[in-house]
């Protein structure tokens, strides 16, 4: 009966399985009762699931996105925010920029 409840529940361990389905259904919630609005949140879903790499996440992502009212071109800036800051991390840390010179810049006082 669980695991007709949703597709997902066949994923976990009967053990832990209404655990993760009810924490599931909880943090879904952030993106309809949450403090970003929703079009946003699923704007920066998409971007995690960028960052990620994860096909099912971007399938499912751009779909709520889309949903939620985003535009084609507002998936496709989510998706290049991710890929930049991807790029500049790699560039600081491969340079061994480090954490003080970057408080430095941006005028962060300890």
């Amino acid at each position: 009966e669980f695991v007709a409840k949703s597709p997902f529940n066949k994923m976990y361990p009967k053990q832990l399985g209404p655990a993760a389905a009810e924490y599931f259904a909880e943090w879904n919630k952030l993106f309809a009762d949450g403090p970003i609005a929703t079009k946003e949140a699923r704007l920066v879903a998409v971007s995690a699931s960028a960052a990620m790499r994860c096909e099912y996440c971007i399938t499912a992502q751009v779909h709520l996105a889309k949903k939620a009212g985003a535009t084609d071109d507002e998936i496709k800036a989510a998706i290049q925010i991710a890929a930049e800051v991807a790029r500049f991390s790699i560039l600081l840390y491969g340079n061994e920029f480090g954490q003080d010179e970057l408080k430095k810049i941006l005028k962060i006082e300890e």
